[in-house]
């Protein structure tokens, strides 16, 4: 199925910033093509290598 990524959420650690070997997760709102939408969870580091932001698609 094709998603599209509607929103990315990061977490937010404040000023005690990122504990040590932490390795982040974000929650990526996408919508399918029918409208619907869900919350997924990827490793921040997999969205930059496969260079998905905002807007793009997906597919699953």
């Amino acid at each position: 199925m094709r998603y599209k990524i509607i929103r990315i959420l990061e977490p937010d650690f404040g000023c005690e910033g990122r504990p040590d070997g932490y390795e982040q997760v974000d929650d990526v709102i996408v919508e399918d093509e029918k409208g619907h939408q869900k919350t997924l969870q990827f490793k921040d580091q997999e969205l930059y290598d496969r260079h998905l932001d905002e807007g793009d698609y997906i597919e699953m």
